[in-house]
């Protein structure tokens, strides 16, 4: 064989994955049509908080009482900016990957049966094959001519107005930053609510702040037609014609399953992802898919979790994948997490009763812990500022087995967010 391991796409999964199989020795070659590291690193998550931390620092100041602001922002500049931190993260994995001795091909890579792949006309044999090749934004046929999320994280500069078809997690992150970074947004959702994916009582919370915000937002409404000349003009069902300068499409994404060469190993799908077990094999054993492709939720430390146990399981480790508590994060205003499973005992504690997050001027939001009946802790809702870092802490709790009454035994630093978790976690005072 010429590889131990062929990977298909170099995202977040394959990084862990081919780290992990080329420090026990495994010969590698990792195939990427596009830039090394995926869509997360080079147009989704990462490009997506750096313009959103700029939002929030802007609105932190702009809101607080006692600043007087007068600034100016330059998108050109602060693109260039962008470029220059994603490139520093895409070269520092890549390079770690040549180091240790994977071979890296540039282009698309294509597999001829289950132990043969070619990419630019030259055909590799490999004993295991590992399919990370990502997702893609879903396209409504008839709305052409949008922007997508690549498009709207490489603006030069900020609409004037902004309407966001799809009030699911990423388009409503892109209408929070660009509302406070001084856009007039305009959120369309077909659903009866924004962030229909998750939690109602988290999706109120932001739902609140948005509209005070004044974004306005129009859900039970779907898009009739986009049209551009100059600019665009978007008809939403019972509702009067939008005229703005940038549209934005997000209304889910898709795998990417195209020209990968399933048909002929007649690999099986579920749905349109790749079908996989609790190791992440699919219905032929030396073929793995991860991340993405391999089903949802579509998350970057999902892929990371995936590719650990693909990579274990191709070192003749006999590890299951366990999603007893995956973590997921909208990077909104409040900022809400959520983690494990919702049960009916629950306890919850307004931001209001955080001390630190009043010194950060936030007032809206709450800590809720679900717990089991022998008071074993379940799953946890947060809904306050900067709750993407503690939430951390309710899934390792909760991945141990841990109880309410070990949460509120632990000791906590004041005054810190996370303190609202200590203090979610008494339910016997």
């Amino acid at each position: 064989m010429d590889y131990d391991v062929i990977l298909i796409g170099t995202g977040a999964g394959s990084y862990i994955s081919a780290v992990r199989l080329l420090k026990h020795k495994k010969k590698v070659l990792m195939i990427e049509k596009d830039k090394f590291a995926g869509e997360c690193t080079n147009y989704g998550c990462i490009p997506s908080k750096a313009l959103i931390e700029m939002s929030e620092s802007v609105h932190y100041l702009e809101t607080m009482p006692g600043m007087n602001m007068n600034y100016k922002l330059d998108m050109k500049e602060w693109q260039k900016w962008k470029e220059s931190m994603i490139t520093r993260i895409r070269t520092g994995t890549e390079n770690l990957c040549k180091s240790l001795g994977a071979k890296i091909i540039y282009g698309t890579g294509k597999m001829v049966d289950k132990n043969h792949v070619s990419v630019n006309n030259q055909t590799f044999s490999t004993e295991y094959i590992i399919l990370d090749t990502g997702s893609s934004p879903v396209k409504i046929k008839g709305i052409d001519d949008v922007y997508y999320n690549r498009e709207i994280l490489a603006v030069d500069s900020i609409p004037e107005k902004l309407v966001v078809i799809g009030g699911g997690y990423i388009g409503i992150e892109m209408a929070t930053a660009f509302k406070k970074l001084g856009s007039d947004v305009y959120v369309v959702e077909m659903m009866d609510r924004i962030l229909p994916e998750i939690e109602e009582d988290l999706a109120r919370s932001v739902d609140k702040k948005l509209r005070s915000l004044k974004v306005n937002i129009m859900t039970g409404s779907k898009v009739l037609s986009v049209k551009r000349d100059k600019k665009y003009k978007v008809s939403v069902e019972n509702h009067d014609d939008i005229t703005a300068d940038v549209v934005l499409m997000s209304v889910g994404r898709v795998p990417n399953t195209g020209d990968l060469g399933l048909e002929n190993l007649n690999i099986a799908l579920d749905g349109r992802f790749i079908k996989t077990d609790e190791h992440k094999r699919t219905n032929v054993d030396n073929i793995f898919a991860i991340g993405d492709v391999s089903g949802a939720p579509m998350l970057a430390h999902k892929a990371f979790y995936d590719g650990y146990i693909a990579a274990e399981n191709i070192l003749g480790n006999n590890v299951i994948v366990d999603y007893k508590a995956m973590p997921f994060v909208v990077y909104t205003d409040p900022e809400i997490s959520f983690t494990g499973k919702a049960t009916e005992k629950s306890n919850k504690l307004p931001v209001l009763a955080n001390p630190r997050s009043l010194t950060m001027n936030q007032m809206d939001g709450f800590f809720k812990l679900y717990y089991e009946n022998d008071g074993t802790l379940a799953g946890a809702g947060v809904a306050a500022p900067r709750s993407s870092e503690i939430i951390g802490e309710m899934t390792l709790a909760i991945e141990a087995g841990l109880t309410m009454e070990d949460l509120f035994l632990t000791i906590h630093p004041h005054p810190t967010v996370s303190e609202g978790l200590k203090d979610a976690s008494d339910i016997n005072g």
